[in-house]
């Protein structure tokens, strides 16, 4: 069996990739791909210690982690939709001019 570690060294490198591509862009769309990867790293050891401290029953974890990632999504569609339908650039530092619209 793979030790608890080795996915909490994997679940931080995750994290601080998607940490680091949020500072380090400011388009809406790689931002939000960063986010995703930031919130994969945390279900990851989420996943993991739940395995690990409930003996193998990970059913109702994993039904609340797809549910909020499935509202997540229709969310961050519906945004970017109205985003791009008066925007079609994507930075962020310019979604203030929304407001006047």
């Amino acid at each position: 069996m793979i030790p608890v570690e080795y996915f909490a060294v994997v679940s931080f490198a995750l994290f601080a990739i998607g940490l680091a591509g949020v500072a380090a862009t400011r388009h809406f769309v790689l931002m939000i791909f960063s986010i995703e990867v930031a919130l994969v790293a945390a279900t990851l050891i989420a996943t993991v210690f739940f395995y690990f401290n409930t003996g193998g029953n990970i059913m109702l974890l994993l039904f609340t982690i797809w549910t909020i990632a499935a509202s997540e999504a229709v969310a961050l569609v519906a945004f970017y939709r109205y985003i791009s339908k008066y925007e079609t650039n994507m930075d962020v530092a310019k979604l203030s001019k929304l407001r006047d619209k």
